[in-house]
């Protein structure tokens, strides 16, 4: 991306209007009034001037060179100013007006028709419908925004111009600065993805926020912020929409566009937030650069109702009580009342004064279990709310360690929150909050130093099978054949068992003798979900009972298909100790794991599997490429690993095949994109092996 975007040396605002309350108006005086040292040129046919300064009536009346032209006209004007800008040979342009994709068809054309001009010419575009940009680093305001909070750390990515405005108010109340603030809106050339990789290198910038409503090309989302290094906070809401496409497979449900949001976003190691006020402090929280090492977290309280919530929450969120040691317990006592309780929670009583207060936090700051420190503070009559706000502060300055304030309350404590808001510090009157935060910045930091990274390339197998899976291949969901399914999952090193599909009962017969117990089943071509349409027998084992079974399971087809004499597929039956569950969606073409490919690319679901599947729900989610030190996380993070693992004096099965099994799911996907989704369902794990009893591809261009 180019630095002229951001670091633009001269600007041209086209519309600006001496009607002060004109968006191009407001933009052109947040520029003059914020301190920008560069060129400003306003641009408006009607005028002469505009507050003593030249007013052009176009682009092209302007001598030298132009870096980045603003255009807050109607849309419908846009395009001949973009001809201009062409002409002009600008480096960037910034499309503030409305009226483009978002408001329909034609608006959509309309974009499409000046992204391509401006493309084709080398000119980078941001936007069109934008609040703007501001670049504290060169005090560029080229905003609508009411307020510039100032100077900050923090770099503020959003797809919503009216979020940005919430949160720089925010921002002006409780003191908290940006490096940058840029409102990308319908994202037409310049996109989240190449603004969050030029931040990263951005010597301004110590974190990255970001409000995005749709990711453009999730996959190198993903892979852009494995790569960065600084702290990334995202609210991404609209992810619970359902899928753009029918799911063919049982999976739809289970890894739904929703839950692909998410394990990318966990995958990214981003911080997840789920509201403005929850955004708002975590940039807080960041901006402190005090940043937990560990899960411990101690507590102070005057109180001694809320220090125990503050414990049932710290469980609650996976976090650690942490354990102080006798030297800070015997520190404790001789400075705190006998009737204080020194072990962590430490409540210093209703009648705790400032000195109490104060003692008590430096004590357990001084302790190596206390990672981060929670201050609860309940408005008795002796409190001196105030004075310890300001103390708080002040050792906040002086400790590496997080402190985070849970003033309960609200006028009595308002003064104190005030303070601590000033100083730009997290204040909170609702322990749960403080705690979920406190929990989200700690799985953070953990996680950034253990995450292990893998890339497509060292999955991807040559493809045998791509000219007889490019035969089947339609537009629509289509399932690939049994036969087909079964070369694709031997190529990868998937465990099936013996089976052949065959319409001759003699040749079931000749199978049968050599496997007894067997298991009959309609193909997948014929009935996809056997169990729904009695497309399946087990357990078959004398050649009588396999005859009756052969002949009653062809009528079913028969009877659903219409198709006479269908093919039938018997296979070997392994009894079960764990059945267990595999799926796969794709979101994107088949060109997702290509370069220019856009989407997220294969999303696995993993758990307890057979005919209850969807009734558990003990599911967890996998993003290709995964490293297998992360599957074996997420398998340990399902209930059903405590089965594979040995439960009650039971052996253990084969939790390591099970492992290699998703991971050559995970080659088979990036080998064939064409397959859309996948249902193994049952995988059946014994002592000895996994096995995919039953395998499902669908596949589509």
């Amino acid at each position: 991306m180019k630095d002229t975007i951001l670091f633009p040396k001269s600007i041209a605002v086209v519309g600006v209007s001496k009607d002060s309350n004109k968006i191009g108006s407001v933009i052109y005086k947040n520029v003059i009034e914020g301190g920008y040292s560069g060129k400003v040129f306003p641009v408006n046919p009607k005028y002469k001037d505009i507050d003593g300064k030249t007013c052009y009536p176009d682009l092209l009346s302007i001598g030298g060179n132009i870096d980045m032209v603003c255009i807050v006209i109607p849309s419908q004007f846009v395009e001949s100013v973009v001809d201009d800008c062409i002409e002009k040979k600008v480096e960037s342009v910034i499309v503030i007006s409305s009226g483009f994709k978002e408001v329909g068809s034609e608006g959509k054309e309309l974009e499409q028709k000046i992204a391509t001009k401006l493309t084709e010419a080398g000119i980078r575009l941001i936007g069109p419908n934008t609040l703007g940009i501001i670049n504290n680093s060169i005090n560029l305001n080229l905003s609508f925004g009411r307020k510039n909070p100032g100077k900050g750390t923090t770099s503020f990515i959003s797809q919503s111009g009216a979020f940005c405005t919430a949160i720089l108010d925010m921002a002006v109340r409780d003191n908290i600065g940006f490096s940058k603030v840029i409102s990308i809106g319908n994202k037409a050339d310049i996109s989240e993805n190449e603004l969050i990789e030029y931040l990263q290198r951005d010597k301004d910038t110590q974190s990255i926020a970001i409000y995005l409503e749709e990711f453009k090309d999730g996959k190198d989302f993903v892979e852009i912020a494995q790569r960065g290094t600084k702290p990334m906070i995202i609210i991404s809401p609209g992810s619970s929409q359902k899928a753009k496409e029918a799911i063919s497979s049982h999976t739809g449900s289970l890894a739904s566009s929703y839950d692909t949001t998410l394990t990318a976003i966990k995958k990214a190691n981003l911080i997840k937030v789920e509201s403005s006020e929850e955004l708002f402090d975590m940039i807080k929280v960041i901006s402190a650069k005090k940043m937990p090492r560990g899960k411990g977290v101690g507590i102070v309280t005057n109180a001694g109702g809320p220090g125990i919530m503050a414990t049932d929450f710290i469980e609650k969120f996976n976090l650690e009580l942490a354990q102080i040691g006798e030297k800070t317990k015997e520190k404790l006592s001789t400075f705190l009342p006998l009737q204080s309780n020194i072990n962590n929670p430490v409540d210093i009583l209703g009648d705790a004064l400032l000195d109490r207060y104060e003692s008590t936090i430096i004590t357990l700051l001084e302790d190596t279990s206390v990672n981060s420190l929670v201050v609860i503070l309940t408005p008795q009559l002796v409190t001196d709310i105030v004075g310890v706000a300001k103390c708080i502060v002040d050792i906040q300055k002086q400790t590496s360690k997080p402190i985070f304030s849970c003033f309960l309350g609200g006028n009595d404590v308002e003064d104190g929150n005030k303070i601590l808001r000033a100083y730009g510090m997290y204040v909170s009157n609702n322990i749960e909050d403080s705690m979920r935060l406190i929990s989200m910045i700690t799985n953070y930091e953990v996680i950034k130093s253990t995450h292990s990274i893998r890339k497509v390339s060292d999955l991807m197998l040559k493809g045998r099978h791509k000219k007889a899976v490019a035969q089947q291949l339609t537009d629509e969901v289509t399932i690939l054949s049994d036969d087909v399914s079964e070369k694709i999952a031997k190529e990868v090193g998937i465990q099936l068992p013996h089976q052949l599909i065959t319409a001759n009962i003699n040749v079931a017969i000749s199978f049968a003798s050599k496997h007894f117990p067997v298991v009959l089943k309609a193909t997948s071509k014929d009935l996809a979900h056997k169990t729904d349409f009695k497309g399946v027998f087990l357990d078959i084992r004398t050649i009588t009972e396999l005859q009756e079974k052969f002949d009653q399971l062809s009528q079913n087809i028969e009877n659903a298909t219409g198709k006479n004499t269908p093919e039938i597929l018997i296979q070997e039956m392994i009894e079960p100790k764990v059945e267990f569950f595999l799926g796969a969606n794709r979101e994107g073409g088949v060109d997702i794991y290509e370069k220019g490919g856009l989407g997220f690319g294969h999303l696995l679901a993993i758990g307890q599997g057979g005919i209850y599947t969807e009734v558990y729900k003990d599911i967890e989610h996998i993003l290709v490429p995964e490293s297998v030190a992360n599957i074996v996380k997420k398998l340990n993070s399902t209930k059903v690993v405590k089965i594979i693992d040995g439960y009650r004096g039971k052996p253990p099965l084969a939790k390591q095949k099970l492992i290699e099994m998703i991971d050559k799911v995970q080659r088979m996907l990036v080998t064939y994109p064409e397959i859309f989704s996948i249902d193994m369902n049952p995988i059946i794990v014994t002592e000895t092996t996994a096995i995919a009893v039953d395998l499902k591809i669908y596949i589509k261009s």
